[in-house]
């Protein structure tokens, strides 16, 4: 658990339930992780900054969360309005939800039981890992490609089930949902940082067309491309 707040650290930890390490803070959290203890889940609350919650420390903290340990699922506790920004940043980073920090314990407690790892269950070799960050640089470099399952294995020298396991164990999802969010991530940022049209956004992020393009995007982020852009 990675909350500033008294008050929502105590309420954070009923949804944990028994076993919960407070870790107050990012750098804690990261000396915490570090020692390679069988965590189950990263529970972190994006803490008002001033008037505003700090959402660029959220992001930083998410991303070296993944860095060191990318197969822990990470549950984000936010104020942002709208959510889908915050969200849309930090995909492909191990963040499997994204949550109001309104939520109810019972609400909590749901997301925390469906994304975390089975207690107990050790973390990845570091081979493994080594290899799997290979692979999500490779394909961070190729988002807007078509990159088949035979060739990632033949790049890990390993067949494609013992990749497919692989790669699961070391990123926390499928390696089709990490492409699927990864796409999705690269969609975000040309939908703000440049004029394209939605159809040239979808091609120049790898999927096959607006419409398969505009599917995913409403289930991973709430909303159409088009409403994204028209907030952002």
């Amino acid at each position: 658990m990675v909350e500033a707040d008294d008050r929502m650290r105590r309420f954070i930890g009923k949804a944990l339930g028994d076993v919960v390490v407070d870790a107050r803070n990012g750098p804690r959290a990261l000396t915490l992780l570090a020692t390679g203890l069988p965590f189950d889940v990263v529970v972190l609350g994006c803490v008002p900054f001033g008037k505003r919650p700090d959402h660029a420390a959220c992001v930083h903290l998410v991303r070296r969360v993944f860095q060191l340990c990318p197969w822990l699922p990470i549950v984000v506790l936010s104020d942002a309005r709208p959510p889908g920004r915050l969200m849309a940043q930090v995909l492909a980073s191990g963040v499997h939800d994204c949550l109001p920090r309104k939520v109810t314990v019972a609400s909590l407690a749901r997301s925390i039981a469906r994304v975390a790892r089975r207690h107990g269950t050790r973390p990845p070799g570091a081979g493994s890992v080594a290899t799997v960050k290979r692979i999500f640089a490779f394909l961070e470099q190729h988002v807007g490609e078509i990159v088949g399952l035979h060739d990632l294995a033949a790049m890990a020298q390993m067949s494609r089930s013992h990749f497919s396991r692989t790669f699961h164990a070391v990123a926390g999802m499928s390696l089709r949902h990490y492409v699927r969010d990864l796409r999705l991530k690269r969609a975000q940022e040309l939908l703000v940082a440049s004029r394209l049209s939605l159809t040239s956004v979808a091609v120049e992020s790898g999927f096959y067309d607006l419409p398969h393009f505009d599917k995913a995007f409403r289930q991973r982020l709430g909303m159409s491309p088009q409403q994204f852009r028209s907030r952002h």
